[in-house]
C-alpha cells in the first residue's frame, strides 16, 4: 500500500505586465478592444490593408485576429477579397498550416480569427541557433511539404512561401500568412496580386506572367530547405534585378544540403516548373515507414498525418515558444487572474506543446520555476537541462538548441524569455565562459532591444569612425546611424525583413512634391537585412562557438578568437579577430573590443534588454532643411505606365508591398483616373494645364502625382512621369479646394526601368 503524498503546489503564474504581453505591440487609441468573441491583447502587426491582433477567446485559446481597415471595408471588392481568403483558409486542413477558427466578413470591420503560432520564423531561428540537422531537418522538410500538399489539395496556391512565412513552433513547422493566396489557375488579368512576391523566392515562371500554380510554391519549398540546411539563401543577396537574373538562370547555391535531400531540392528549384515534383510527392518521399514508430492500422494503411505527427513527436526538438505565454495574454485582457489559471488551461494552437522534450510551452516554466516542471529536468537537443533557472521579470523559459558551443556539460537553459525582459541569473553561467558569452549574445538577439556606440579605426592609423547601433524587437528593426554604406550615405536599416539605405537629398525640400525619385544606389551582395541584423551578436556567438573562450581571472571579462563582421564602404567583410568581451552582472554585454588584421573596433552597449524607439531616419532628419532620401528600399514589383515599365519601391517603413502596388496600379491604370476608380481613397487636388497630369491625396496620408515633361523642349519629346508619393495631410478646405501640407518623407518611389 502506497503512502499518500501531498501534491506540490503549482508554480505561480507570471503576472500580466504593464502594457501588452511580450511579442505584442500596444493597441492604438482607435483599435477595437474586442472582435466577435475575442478580446484583444495587443497588435501583432499592421500594413496598408489592415491589422493583425493577438486575442484570447472565451475558452482561453490564443488566436491571431486579422482585420481590414475600415476605409477599405467600405469597398465591395475588398470585402469580396477578404471573403475569398476566409473561404480558402477554411479549406486548408494540413498539420503544417494555421487553422481557421472563426470569421465575420459582414461586420463593419471584417475579421477572421486563426490559430496563433508561437515561435520564430525560419530565418530568425537559423540566425539565432544555426542550421537544422539530421532528423530535425528531415522533419522540417516533410512538415512544410505536408502543409503545401494540404493547400494544393484544397485548390489553393500560397504564392508567398518564404522564410518569414514559416514559423518553427514547439510542435512543428507551420505555414502562415495567406494574404496573397489565391485559387490555383487564377487568371493573371484579374489577379491583382499576380505581380507580388519576394525576390529570391519567386519562381521564374511568375516573372513571365504564369498563372497561379502549385509548382511555384514547390520552388520556394526547395529554397526553404536549402536555407534551413545551410543558413544561406539559395540565390544569395543583391538587388531584385540581380536575384531575378539568378532565379531565371537557375544559379543557386545549395552546397551543404545533405545527400538525402539534395535530389528533391534540386528538382524543386528547377527553372522548368514541369520538372518539379508535386508537394504530395515530396511528402511521400520523405515520410518514414509507419512501422518505424510502431504505427499499425486494421486496413493496412496508416494516414500520412499520423506518421508525420509521430515523426515530429520523435525528432522535433529544441524549439521554444519565443517568449509566448498564454497566461500573460489572458491577464492582459482580464479574462481571468493569471495566477489562477493552470498551465494547460490556455491553449496556443492545438494544446500544450513540449519544448525541447521538456517543459510544456504553455506552462512548464514560470518565474522562479524549473526547466521541466516538478522533476526539474528535461532533455534538449544539445544536452540535458537540469535544475532551476531563475529569471527576472517573468516569462516562459524553454530549452533551445542549435549552438555549436559546448553546452552539454553544464546544460543551462538559454534566454527563451528575453523578449519579456527576463534574464538568466548570471551566476548560472559564469562558471563556463562559452555559456556566459553565448547568453550575452542571446540578450542581444531575443531581448526587447539595445543601443550601442561603435568606434572603428583602421589598423596602422587613420580617422576613427563613430557609428550608433539601435535595435528594436517590437519593430523588428536594426539601424546603423553613420556612413557604413559608403560615402554620402547617412544610415542603413534592416526593417521587418527589408533593407533600407539613406542619403541626403541633393536638392533642398521646399514644401512641394519632387518630380524625381532619389536615384537608387547599388548594394553589394554581402549586405542583406539578415547580415546587418547580426552585426552585434554574431561575434559573441562566434567566440562562444570557438571552444577557446577563457575568463580573465575571476572577473567577468572573456577573451578568445572570433569572427568579426565589419560594414564599411558599403561592403560587409568578415575577418578572424581576437575578442575581449565584458559581461555585466545581469548577463548582458557591457562592452566588446575586437582586433583584426584591418580594424580595431570598440563597442559600448549603452542599453540592453530594454525597449528602444527606432524610427525611420528621415523623420529624425526632417528639421535639418534638406532631409534624407531612401536610396535603396524593397522593390515590390513593376507597373506599366506611359508605355514604360517602372519598379515600385516601398520607401516608407509603414508602407508594405501590397499597399504600394495597389497605389501604383491605380496611378498607372490608363483606363480610368484614380479618383474614379477609388472615390473614397483618392482625392483629386490639382491638374496641370494641357498635360493630363495631376496630384491626388491618397487615404488622407500621402500625395501622389503624374507630371509632364517635354524632353528636348519639343512637343515630340513630350512624356509623362510617375512622381514619388510623399507623406501629406489635409490641413484646410476652401470650397472645392483642399489645402495639403507635405511631409519630408517619400513613401513610394518609382524608378523607370532601362
Amino acid at each position: 500500500m502506497s503512502t499518500p503524498t501531498t501534491p506540490e503546489p503549482p508554480a505561480p503564474a507570471p503576472t500580466a505586465p504593464l502594457g501588452p504581453p511580450p511579442g505584442l505591440a500596444p493597441l492604438a487609441a482607435d483599435d477595437p478592444r474586442a472582435l466577435g468573441p475575442y478580446r484583444l491583447a495587443g497588435r501583432i502587426g499592421a500594413g496598408g490593408m489592415g491589422a493583425v491582433y493577438g486575442g484570447v477567446g472565451p475558452d482561453g485559446r490564443c488566436v491571431a485576429v486579422k482585420t481590414v481597415h475600415a476605409r477599405h471595408a467600405r469597398r465591395r471588392r475588398y470585402r469580396e477579397a477578404f471573403a475569398r481568403e476566409v473561404e480558402m483558409l477554411g479549406r486548408a486542413r494540413g498539420i503544417g498550416t494555421a487553422a481557421l477558427y472563426a470569421a465575420d466578413v459582414a461586420a463593419r470591420v471584417p475579421w477572421l480569427a486563426f490559430e496563433y503560432i508561437p515561435g520564430r520564423d525560419l530565418r530568425a531561428h537559423v540566425r539565432a541557433f544555426g542550421p537544422l540537422e539530421g532528423e530535425m531537418l528531415r522533419a522540417f522538410a516533410v512538415g512544410t511539404a505536408e502543409g503545401l500538399a494540404g493547400l494544393h489539395a484544397a485548390g489553393i496556391a500560397h504564392r508567398d512561401i518564404k522564410p518569414g512565412n514559416v514559423v518553427l513552433s514547439p510542435t512543428g513547422p507551420r505555414i502562415v500568412d495567406f494574404g496573397i493566396a489565391t485559387e490555383i489557375g487564377a487568371d493573371r488579368s484579374t489577379d491583382r496580386a499576380a505581380s507580388y512576391g519576394t525576390p529570391g523566392w519567386v519562381a521564374p515562371e511568375r516573372y513571365a506572367g504564369a498563372a497561379a500554380a502549385p509548382a511555384a510554391d514547390v520552388f520556394a519549398w526547395g529554397g526553404l530547405v536549402a536555407l534551413a540546411a545551410t543558413g544561406r539563401d539559395p540565390f544569395g543577396g543583391g538587388t531584385p534585378q540581380e536575384l531575378r537574373a539568378r532565379v531565371e538562370a537557375g544559379e543557386y547555391d545549395i552546397d551543404g544540403v545533405p545527400a538525402t535531400l539534395r535530389p528533391l531540392v534540386e528538382a524543386a528549384l528547377s527553372v522548368d516548373p514541369a520538372a518539379r515534383p508535386r508537394a504530395v510527392q515530396v511528402m511521400r518521399a520523405l515520410l518514414p515507414e509507419p512501422g518505424e514508430f510502431g504505427l499499425t492500422d486494421a486496413s493496412g494503411r496508416v494516414p500520412a498525418a499520423r506518421t508525420l505527427r509521430a515523426l515530429l513527436d520523435a525528432h522535433w526538438r529544441g524549439v521554444d515558444a519565443a517568449g509566448h505565454d498564454p497566461r500573460l495574454w489572458a491577464g492582459a485582457v482580464g479574462l481571468a487572474s493569471a495566477a489562477g489559471l493552470a498551465g494547460t488551461a490556455l491553449l496556443s494552437g492545438g494544446g500544450t506543446a513540449t519544448a525541447g522534450g521538456g517543459a510544456a510551452a504553455t506552462g512548464g516554466t514560470a518565474a522562479g520555476g524549473t526547466a521541466a516542471g516538478a522533476a526539474g529536468t528535461g532533455t534538449a537537443a544539445t544536452g540535458t537541462v537540469t535544475g532551476a533557472a531563475t529569471v527576472k521579470g517573468g516569462g516562459v523559459l524553454a530549452a533551445v538548441a542549435g549552438s555549436k558551443a559546448a553546452l552539454a556539460g553544464a546544460g543551462v537553459l538559454l534566454a527563451g524569455s528575453l523578449a519579456g525582459g527576463g534574464y538568466l541569473v548570471y551566476e548560472r553561467v559564469a562558471d563556463d565562459p562559452a555559456e556566459a558569452v553565448l547568453a550575452a549574445a542571446q540578450v542581444l538577439e531575443t531581448g526587447e532591444g539595445f543601443t550601442a556606440r561603435v568606434e572603428r579605426t583602421a589598423v596602422g592609423g587613420g580617422e576613427t569612425v563613430v557609428e550608433e547601433y539601435l535595435y528594436s524587437a517590437e519593430e523588428r528593426t536594426f539601424l546603423v546611424r553613420g556612413a557604413a554604406m559608403g560615402e554620402g550615405t547617412t544610415a542603413v536599416a534592416a526593417h521587418r525583413g527589408g533593407l533600407y539605405v539613406y542619403a541626403p537629398w541633393e536638392e533642398e525640400f521646399s514644401g512641394h512634391i519632387w518630380h524625381d525619385s532619389a536615384a537608387p544606389v547599388p548594394v553589394d551582395a554581402s549586405v542583406t537585412a539578415d547580415s546587418l541584423t547580426g552585426l552585434a551578436a554574431a561575434p559573441l556567438r562566434a567566440l562562444a562557438d570557438s571552444g577557446e573562450a577563457t575568463r580573465d581571472g575571476g572577473g567577468t571579462v572573456y577573451t578568445g578568437p572570433t569572427v568579426l563582421g565589419v560594414l564599411a564602404g558599403g561592403v560587409l567583410t568578415e575577418e578572424e579577430a581576437t575578442a575581449r568581451v565584458e559581461v555585466g552582472a545581469d548577463g548582458a554585454p557591457v562592452r566588446a573590443e575586437y582586433t583584426t588584421g584591418s580594424w580595431e573596433v570598440r563597442v559600448d552597449f549603452t542599453s540592453t534588454g530594454e525597449a528602444v524607439e527606432v524610427e525611420d531616419p528621415r523623420t529624425a532628419s526632417a528639421g535639418d532643411g534638406a532631409g534624407w532620401a531612401a536610396v535603396h528600399a524593397p522593390v515590390c514589383g513593376t507597373v506599366t505606365a506611359f508605355d514604360r515599365e517602372w519598379d515600385v519601391q516601398a520607401s516608407g517603413w509603414e508602407v508594405d508591398c501590397g499597399y504600394a502596388m495597389e497605389v501604383a496600379e491605380a496611378m498607372a491604370d490608363p483606363g480610368t483616373t484614380p479618383e474614379e476608380a477609388f472615390p473614397d481613397r483618392f482625392e483629386y487636388l490639382a491638374g496641370y494645364s494641357g498635360s493630363g497630369g495631376g496630384t491626388w491625396l491618397v487615404d488622407g496620408e500621402m500625395a501622389c502625382a503624374i507630371f509632364r515633361r517635354d524632353l528636348g523642349g519639343t512637343i515630340e519629346g513630350r512624356t509623362w512621369y510617375l512622381s514619388p508619393c510623399h507623406s501629406a495631410s489635409a490641413v484646410a478646405e476652401d470650397g472645392p479646394f483642399t489645402t495639403v501640407e507635405f511631409g519630408p518623407r517619400t513613401l513610394i518611389d518609382y524608378h523607370e526601368r532601362p
